[in-house]
């Protein structure tokens, strides 16, 4: 029977071209290599390396292919091993991730006002079966939207919330809202005195704004001529920055209610302004593969029954003030 671990030296030795240096970088001496190598022919049939040259061993063509068959295989087990791990996870607790922060904080404000969409949904879930109520854990780091359905096929999540709709037939794709961006203004600046502005307006403006914040990081960047991104990764700071300085920053209709944010209106040294403009949206939906339609499509539901309605901004904006 052919051993995984003796692949993994093949791997070794096709990478770094002698015995010596892949049992150096797999922790083993060259001896055991050695006959691991001599055991795996064996087991395959075939001769894997050439040894007509004295003391210099490489690979035959055979050979050459048997690494980077191995090699897929290899990555064919870590991802066998993963899935059927994150499976058993997933059945004992609701991930949530996903590839913009708007609909995480929506979901955690829900939470924290004590209108659980996520515990409502639960709820209804486990209401089919005896199984304890699974636990609800948001991952907050976001994901790249082009490994939204790996996320979900490799079962490290239940539910992503994408700005597209996956067409696969072994996911679901179901519409929550739309997402869009207001800005708060320093209340000195003439923008300020505005009911809304369009994304030209800022131009030439400089921003204070989270360094993950999806595909709004992009469309700012190409929308807002000759602006000014001030990146920030600790939150913490970016609250402190956003308190005792000028520097304009942004919100959106679902993080407007997150503590995080209402903590940066808190001086009210800014006015809260409305962004007009037909790029200033991303459509949100709730992803999951067919087979968790159960623990999922109530979390979608309640999640759209609570999504805001406004066609503007203007009751975010009112809020806010």
């Amino acid at each position: 029977m052919i051993e995984m671990e003796a692949l993994r030296e093949l791997v070794a030795f096709h990478r770094y071209g002698t015995l010596s240096a892949a049992a150096d970088e797999l922790r083993i001496t060259q001896p055991t290599m050695t006959r691991a190598m001599r055991k795996l022919e064996r087991d395959l049939g075939v001769t894997l390396f050439d040894r007509s040259v004295r003391n210099r061993l490489s690979l035959t063509p055979t050979g050459e292919l048997a690494a980077e068959e191995a090699s897929r295989l290899l990555d064919d087990y870590e991802r066998f091993v993963e899935t059927v791990r994150s499976d058993a996870r997933l059945r004992n607790e609701i991930v949530i991730e996903s590839v913009a922060p708007g609909p995480l904080h929506f979901l955690a404000s829900l939470e924290h006002d004590g209108d659980t969409a996520a515990a409502d949904a639960t709820g209804a879930a486990d209401a089919t079966t005896d199984a304890p109520a699974a636990h609800i854990t948001i991952r907050h780091d976001l994901i790249d939207p082009e490994a939204a359905l790996d996320e979900l096929l490799q079962r490290k999540a239940t539910i992503v919330f994408t700005d597209r709709e996956i067409d696969d037939p072994r996911v679901e794709s179901l519409y929550l809202g739309r997402e869009f961006l207001g800005v708060a203004i320093d209340n000195f600046n003439p923008l300020a005195q505005h009911s809304s502005v369009t994304f030209a307006d800022l131009s030439g403006m400089s921003f204070i704004v989270a360094s993950d914040i999806g595909p709004w990081r992009t469309l700012i960047e190409q929308r807002i001529p000759g602006a000014r991104f001030l990146y920030q990764q600790d939150l913490g700071s970016l609250e402190q920055i956003s308190r005792y300085s000028a520097f304009p920053f942004f919100y959106s209709n679902l993080t407007r209610s997150s503590p995080d944010v209402d903590e940066r209106f808190v001086v009210h040294t800014r006015t809260p302004v409305a962004i007009d403009d037909p790029a200033n949206r991303i459509d949100c939906y709730a992803t999951f593969l067919t087979d968790n339609r159960r623990v999922a499509l109530p979390i979608q539901q309640r999640l759209a029954q609570h999504w805001p309605r406004e066609t503007s901004m203007d009751a975010m904006v009112s809020a806010a003030g």
